[in-house]
């Protein structure tokens, strides 16, 4: 399969920067020879399209992609021999500002050509074409006109809803519009459902296909018919891509592609039976769990297990003991040949007719000629389970006889209704069939289909939520679990530490208690030394008192005798002293005497000391 490819915004003007780098060398080479923007997405070799999401336009299941513009848009880069690059906006105006930024080569979006929109953008010639209703919820107040409206009308910002109901403003000033910002068709169809909102206006296409999910969804009128559907382009633009597209878009309507493309989205979309479509979907939570895995199980390449289950509703709305009054019987309802001829002995044993039916319709698809289309096999395959091959080959001859083309299903479809009429029966091999009844046959099964694939998604959706939020239960579990075993090993090394903290206390305390007994042992034998010592030192004191008081005593004593001595010297002294005294006094009156009388002789003066 040939997926798109996918640029980002930063990427894509990078690569449009280095396309108009070497378009510009290219015309300095030859400045006579102008540069279209067509030669500009050769030299690239890219066509970027701007689209937006949705079951009609484009979307990706998981393993395909489709949508109707989806298709075209790959058909006319083959066309123009270039790679389709697919780049997707979430709502209208970033799609519109991507065109306008030279962003992008086209949109293609199923965008209704507005009055607006044509006076500023170019556009391709229509390849569909479409209504704009009034929704709103079945069983509650249903306007017939714009004037009956009594509640805010949603529409979406940017959308030709939003242009046309707004012009209608003129008319009815009274007239209250909600514009919604970030949602689309889809979501806006399932606000209604839920009786979020009371009223919407969406594409009559939309509303056709969404009814089979949400039942309750009903059209109140329709407020604006026939609106055009087209591919959009820059007016400044010039012709030369602007020709190729409308020349592509001719080519495609003569070989009958839009019209195969157009039955492909649109063909199998009849008028809705509400009471069928809720019973269907009651029937796929009760009935369907029962035999899905036996539809899963003999489903092949050719025929997948929800086909094989829309095919089982349409025949037998999963009953296994179904019985027509023709005599068909089973969960395929197969008529006694046929279940002999795929090996089936039991047709109300719900899985031997399931495998039957598998079977049968896998060799019809197989039988087909190899000129009809891959994708559309299956429906010629459901009209011949219906009708028969001989038939079904009769409807080909009738095609081919008015012209048409046998290998396509919308013209084959066309013609089957001629089965019932003589003037073309009469012409066939195997004469009358019911052909109007084949026709609707296989229009009920491609919506039986759709709905199962739209069931089968949400609980996809469902079962991935429910598997991401038990893997978020069990990661915050883990992260739970891991952080209660955190604390515990936080709680448990703080209780060892607690306890060794406590030990340490203890054997603390023990050593402190140890230090202070064998301190106070010590400060006891210190103070028994102390006093002893105090004893000793004060014998010791009191004896040297004793002995200094002998001493002093005997000092004294000797004092006193030495002062006897010294006073005896003293007086020793004093008296020889007056004596001395005496014989100084005796000697100088002898002197003086001799003074008189003659020179006095010299005495030699002695100092005796006493």
């Amino acid at each position: 399969m040939n997926k798109p490819v996918f640029l980002t915004s930063t990427t894509i003007k990078f690569k449009l920067f280095l396309s108009a780098i070497f378009i510009f060398l290219l015309t300095a080479c030859n400045p006579v020879t102008p540069t279209t923007d067509l030669e500009e997405m050769q030299a690239r070799q890219t066509l970027i399209m701007g689209t937006m999401n949705s079951a009609l336009t484009y979307s990706f299941d998981g393993d395909n992609y489709s949508g109707l513009d989806y298709e075209l848009g790959k058909k006319f880069a083959k066309y123009l021999n270039l790679k389709l690059i697919i780049k997707e906006y979430d709502d209208f105006d970033s799609l519109f500002s991507a065109l306008e930024d030279n962003e992008i080569d086209f949109a293609g979006a199923g965008l209704t050509l507005t009055p607006k929109r044509a006076e500023k953008y170019r556009s391709s010639p229509p390849y569909y074409y479409l209504s704009q209703t009034l929704v709103y919820h079945k069983g509650t107040y249903r306007p017939r006109d714009i004037s009956d409206i009594d509640a805010p009308v949603n529409v979406l910002k940017g959308s030709s809803h939003e242009e046309n109901i707004k012009a209608s403003l003129i008319d009815y000033p009274d007239l209250v519009i909600n514009v919604l910002e970030n949602e689309d068709q889809e979501s806006l169809l399932q606000k209604v459902a839920q009786k979020e909102i009371q009223y919407a206006i969406v594409d009559s296409t939309t509303l056709a296909q969404k009814q089979r999910y949400y039942p309750s969804l009903a059209e109140a009128f329709t407020i604006y018919e026939k609106q055009p559907v087209a591919w959009l382009i820059r007016k400044a633009q010039d012709d030369s891509f602007y020709s190729a597209m409308i020349e592509f878009m001719g080519n495609q309507y003569n070989s009958g592609t839009i019209a195969k493309v157009e039955e492909k989205y649109f063909g199998h979309i009849g008028d809705f039976d509400y009471v069928d479509t809720r019973i269907f979907l009651k029937r796929i939570d009760s009935r369907l769990p029962k035999y899905e895995a036996l539809f899963k199980q003999y489903a092949t390449p050719e025929v997948p297990w929800l086909l094989l289950a829309s095919v089982s509703y349409q025949e037998s709305h999963w009953n296994p003991k179904a019985t027509s009054p023709t005599g068909v019987r089973g969960m395929m309802m197969l008529t006694l040949d046929t279940a002999k001829f795929v090996g089936v002995k039991n047709r109300v044993n719900a899985e031997q007719s399931i495998q039957g039916g598998a079977k049968y319709l896998t060799q019809l698809i197989k039988r087909l000629p190899e000129s009809i289309p891959e994708d559309e096999r299956i429906w010629f395959a459901l009209a011949s389970y219906n009708i028969g091959l001989g038939h079904l080959l009769d409807v080909r001859r009738i095609t081919k006889m008015r012209e048409q083309n046998p290998d396509s299903w919308a013209d084959v479809k066309e013609n089957l209704p001629l089965l019932h009429e003589r003037k073309w029966y009469t012409k066939t091999r195997y004469g009358y069939a019911r052909g109007r009844e084949a026709k609707h046959y296989v229009d009920n099964i491609r919506e039986y289909l759709e709905t199962l694939t739209w069931h089968a998604q949400e609980q996809e959706k469902a079962l991935k939520l429910a598997e991401e939020q038990k893997a978020e239960e069990a990661r915050l579990a883990a992260i739970a679990k891991a952080e209660e075993e955190r604390l515990a090993a936080i709680e448990l090394e703080k209780q060892k530490k607690l306890e060794e903290e406590k030990l340490a206390e203890a054997q603390r305390q023990a050593a402190i208690e140890a230090e202070n007994q064998a301190r106070i042992a010590a400060d006891k034998q210190a103070e028994e030394a102390k006093q002893a010592a105090l004893e000793a030192a004060e014998k010791a004191e009191a004896k040297a008192a004793a002995k200094l008081a002998e001493e002093q005593k005997e000092q004294a004593e000797a004092g006193v005798k030495l002062a006897e001595e010294q006073k005896a010297q003293a007086e020793a002294a004093a008296k020889l002293a007056a004596e001395q005294k005496a014989q100084a006094d005796a000697a100088a009156k002898l002197a003086e005497e001799q003074t008189q009388t003659e020179p006095a002789p010299k005495v030699d003066q002695t100092t005796v000391t006493p």
